[in-house]
């Protein structure tokens, strides 16, 4: 069966599934993606008319274009695919029908079981909603009608989909007794479960309270105001526990937190554990979602996913048509950044950004605007693996700034932000269609390894940013008020910074971009015992703000890989393809 394959097989994230559906077609979903069908032209038909057979109605014809990449005419032999909310309604509840063969129509709704066919996280509330109610929004209707199941469902979890809440065309399929006996199987070549695989467990077991969601699925127990976790072969007191359970990813911290769970856990030489072994994790240390299930933090956690989750970008961009990208590289000038075995971190994401602004202008219909230029550099660089450290890049604010002084570069780059921003409004340009992307590499704990994006938490920015305007001698000075940020603003600048963050994430996966295993997309840094939002980030007006840390200058891997020209091009374009993907969902 489709389900126990499913659920005894994790694929890899490039990996679609695929299923066919009665009539020739067939049915894809990509990993953070939203199914569709994919369907043969017929001789002669133009886009008109393949509106009218696959779509409600023939004036669908241009954004069914649009879906796929503004082709002048379908081409023959070639499938098409045509967008799950594009879909004719009849054909939507076939192609549910063959990607999940053991849904079913029960008298109360429409019962899904999660599949999570890429391991981790399954199917969310929200793309359940947007699938089967028309509406991400509407996710709270089927958190209320599943009370017993967490945030995160787990794999082969049983959701019901309350009747009221379906489309129109879920809800009228008829009620089954029994599940399905399903006859799609998905397009992929894999070996078999194994014997052992036992059939979807049922409500009742999925939702078992013995320990929280993550704290579960992170293998922890609980006691006395501390977790126990037992090393797995392999793991490292400082990977497996420190940084995955605490969150921590600076050297000083990473040490002394180690430190600190060895004394409570009785071990001597953290090099020398046996696999098995107790560590005793304090309560105060842990990150809100491995705490146990009722725990205050846990709690207020989950209550800011929810409500986070509940705002969506209203924009969608094909290609990021309409889309203005503003494009930062981190530090430049005096001002070096990073530096580990000669490796500037300056000179390295300097070349990644630009390299962003070439794929960008040339592969997409973004208009792309940078902070930075070093007229030194050349596209000599771009089949170069080790590059020359150059102090020439200057900051693009009126007249140019050398960037002799760090602190001001950085408040010259949310500066020119704003004033880029401020120019794009005045040109009826919607503030959702800018997105701010700040580029750098970090330096880390030296078993801390791959890409990692921030976004600005709400709760540590200010309502305001500091203003002098005195200090900033430029044009963009003059011509900004001091910038307010509402509560309401914060909110959905978070949200909508984390979902392109999420993006750009799952597309460095799927190009082999070695991405944090754990968190990778975070509001905040955490240093010290303290958080906080970079200022490019915490003062920025524009909704949509990132900044990408490419690699850990530390991790010898990492700091090879930034090393070659290939690694870096990869890169850049696989930061392109998540920006378009963050804006076409």
């Amino acid at each position: 069966m489709i389900g126990a394959f499913l659920l005894g097989l994790a694929l890899a994230a490039d990996q679609p599934i695929l299923a066919n559906v009665p009539g020739g077609a067939r049915a894809e979903w990509r990993r953070s993606g939203t199914p569709e069908l994919l369907v043969l032209p017929r001789p002669g038909e133009g886009w008109g008319k393949l509106a009218a057979r696959v779509t409600p109605a023939a004036a669908n014809a241009a954004e069914l274009q649009a879906a796929n990449e503004a082709l002048a005419r379908p081409l023959t032999g070639v499938r098409l695919r045509v967008p799950w909310d594009l879909l004719r309604p009849d054909l939507r509840v076939a192609c549910a029908r063959a990607l999940f063969p053991l849904d079913r129509r029960v008298e109360a709704g429409w019962e899904h079981e999660v599949l999570a066919p890429w391991g981790g996280d399954g199917e969310s509330w929200w793309e359940l909603a947007e699938w089967f109610c028309g509406a991400g929004s509407r996710y709270p209707d089927l958190r209320q009608a599943n009370p017993a199941l967490g945030l995160y469902p787990a794999r082969g979890s049983l959701i019901l989909i309350p009747a009221a809440a379906l489309r129109p065309e879920f809800r009228a399929v008829r009620a089954t007794a029994a599940r399905p006996s399903p006859t799609a199987t998905p397009a992929v070549s894999a070996p078999p479960p194994p014997a052992s695989t036992a059939a979807a467990p049922s409500v009742a077991a999925a939702s078992a309270p013995a320990r929280s969601a993550a704290g579960q699925a992170g293998g922890l127990e609980y006691r006395d105001g501390e977790a126990i976790y037992r090393l797995r072969p392999g793991e490292a007191l400082y990977s497996a526990v420190v940084v995955r359970f605490t969150g921590q990813l600076h050297a000083s911290d990473v040490n002394a937190t180690a430190r600190e769970i060895a004394r409570r856990s009785g071990i001597a030489d953290v090099t020398a554990i046996p696999v098995g072994y107790a560590v005793h994790i304090p309560f105060d240390v842990l990150l809100p979602e491995y705490l146990p299930a009722g725990n205050p933090r846990r709690l207020a956690w989950e209550k800011d996913r929810e409500e986070l989750a509940a705002i969506r970008r209203v924009i969608r961009a094909a290609n990021l048509d309409g889309i203005h990208i503003i494009l930062d590289a981190g530090h430049g000038g005096a001002d070096t950044g990073a530096v580990v075995d000669g490796v500037w971190e300056s000179t390295y994401v300097y070349d990644v950004m630009s390299r962003v602004k070439r794929v960008l202008e040339e592969q997409t219909k973004a208009t792309v605007w940078t902070t930075v230029d070093n007229p030194a550099f050349t596209r000599k660089n771009l089949e170069r693996d080790v590059l020359a450290n150059e102090r020439d890049q200057r900051l693009l604010v009126q007249p140019p700034y050398d960037l002799d002084d760090a602190t001001t570069g950085v408040h010259l780059r949310w500066i020119l932000a704003n004033a880029l921003l401020q120019r794009l409004k005045r040109q009826k340009v919607n503030p959702e269609r800018v997105a701010f992307v700040s580029i750098h590499a970090d330096s880390l704990h030296p078993a801390v390894r791959g890409l990692m994006v921030y976004v600005p938490s709400r709760s540590l920015r200010g309502s305001h940013a500091p203003w002098q305007r005195a200090a900033y001698q430029c044009r963009e000075t003059r011509s900004l008020a001091a910038p307010r940020f509402p509560a309401a603003f914060r909110s959905r600048a978070e949200a909508l910074s984390s979902q392109l963050g999420e993006a750009i994430v799952r597309s460095a996966e799927r190009f082999g971009i070695p991405v944090h295993p754990y968190q990778p997309v975070r509001s905040s840094v955490l240093r010290g015992g303290s958080r906080w939002v970079p200022a490019v980030l915490r003062y920025t007006l524009v909704p949509t703000a990132v900044l990408i840390e490419i690699c850990n200058l530390n991790n010898e891997q990492d700091r090879q890989q930034l090393l070659t020209w290939r690694f870096r091009e990869k890169l850049a374009h696989a930061i392109v393809a998540g920006l378009a993907e963050g804006f076409s969902r």
